[in-house]
């Protein structure tokens, strides 16, 4: 019995060791690391796809290299907020109502790229992949990830995945892409604004954003921005106000929204030439910033004395005489009260404004004197009496040089066009 006895406690104790053996192989098994949530340089773009993104995602102590080297994972865009588990097969798009009910778009494994453990790049897809099926072309998806009906924005899974495969791939990384309409420009209206700014400008297209943040529409002509941008409910308009910038021509607005970028210089946003069909608005769209300056006040009496306070654009690049100093054929900057417009030779002003005060880049104050006699406008010499009533044009120039040539007088003239009127009241 001592024996039988002993025997079963052998035998129970091999099969409690064995149990244990067998619990503790189970805990040591690891589970599926869940997946890596992954931050992209541009949360949304423009329907159609082609534009070029980077994922990045965070290591964590149990997953230490997302991205391991040597490997090119997977990416793919889902229908829906959530990835599955594993890789799916390519599918057509489709929606209901705005809603985008089903698909799944491979991106090209051509266009993406392994930066880093934690970071990779890829191209949005623009057409169908793989390219084709069974030797024959691609119907699926063929103009890439697209709004369809009257969808004007669908958000969809962006998914990693360590493989293609459908049976046995694992998702490494995942996050949400918006889309939406590729914004194009057909107006801007006027396009043109002086160039101390303030000039409220209208541009028309399409696909303009109307919400805040990244759904938020922002433009710049030349790189300055406009604000107080309000955008019509439609997002086919939008209205901005010029920020100060030197004059100039051939400028370029460059306009940003949840769609992407459209730049003036290419309105229909399609990359390619202007073409022969006059129903296209293809041709750049170009902007001007003017000569120009704003006064205040724009009226002075005969006999007094006026401090002026003008705004403009570029007065720091300036060297003004100090004081009452200097004269006005010197090569120094002057600011002059001209009957029409200055030319150096023969119309160079009535009167000098003077004792100029630098505020900013964008403005100076200066004291205009008519108790004094007008100057000679052929050449700026004293007369004989003083500055007759009527309305003058205030004009600044970046020298008083009086043999500048038309070209170089022209070229110096940082701002025109206020209007000062000498009156008895």
């Amino acid at each position: 019995m001592r024996h039988s006895v002993q025997g079963f406690r052998t035998r129970a104790g091999l099969a409690s060791v064995t149990a244990t053996v067998l619990v503790m192989a189970g805990a040591a098994a690891p589970a599926a690391a869940a997946p890596l949530s992954m931050t992209l340089s541009s949360t949304n773009g423009p329907s159609g796809g082609g534009n070029s993104v980077i994922g990045t995602v965070t290591a964590t102590a149990n997953v230490s290299s997302p991205f391991a080297a040597g490997t090119t994972p997977t990416v793919q865009f889902q229908a829906g907020t959530s990835c599955g588990a594993m890789a799916k097969a390519v599918t057509q798009i489709a929606v209901s109502g705005t809603t985008t009910s089903a698909g799944v778009l491979t991106v090209d494994p051509d266009t993406v790229k392994r930066i880093s453990t934690t970071k990779i790049a890829f191209v949005v897809p623009s057409s169908s992949y793989p390219a084709t099926v069974d030797g024959s072309t691609s119907t699926v998806n063929t103009t890439g990830l697209v709004l369809m009906g009257t969808q004007t924005t669908a958000k969809w899974s962006v998914c990693v995945y360590d493989s293609a495969s459908t049976t046995s791939s694992a998702l490494i990384a995942s996050t949400t892409y918006t889309i939406a309409v590729r914004p194009k420009i057909t107006a801007i209206l006027p396009a043109s604004s002086p160039a101390a700014g303030g000039q409220s400008v209208t541009v028309n297209g399409v696909g303009f954003g109307t919400g805040t943040g990244t759904s938020a529409t922002t433009a710049n002509i030349g790189g300055v921005s406009l604000t107080g941008i309000k955008v019509a409910s439609t997002g086919t308009s939008f209205t901005g106000v010029t920020g100060a910038r030197a004059a100039g021509t051939g400028l370029v607005l460059t306009v940003n929204t949840p769609g992407g970028q459209v730049t003036s210089s290419d309105p229909d946003n399609n990359g390619l030439v202007q073409d022969s069909d006059d129903s296209t608005v293809d041709a750049p769209i170009l902007f001007t910033y003017s000569n120009g300056i704003t006064i205040q006040p724009s009226t002075g009496v005969s006999n007094t004395k006026v401090d002026i306070d003008v705004k403009g654009v570029g007065f720091s690049s300036l060297t003004f005489n100090s004081g009452d100093s200097g004269t006005p054929t010197d090569t120094k900057a002057h600011i002059f009260l001209v009957k029409d417009a200055y030319v150096a030779a023969s119309n160079r002003g009535v009167a000098e404004c003077k004792k100029i005060l630098i505020i900013s880049n964008n403005e100076v104050v200066c004291t205009l004197d008519l108790t004094a006699n007008a100057l000679n406008p052929s050449d700026s010499s004293a007369g004989s009496a003083l500055v007759p009533d009527g309305t003058y044009t205030m004009t600044v120039v970046a020298t008083g040089d009086s043999s500048a040539t038309t070209d170089a007088v022209n070229a110096t003239i940082l701002s025109s066009g206020a209007t000062f009127t000498v009156g008895p009241y």
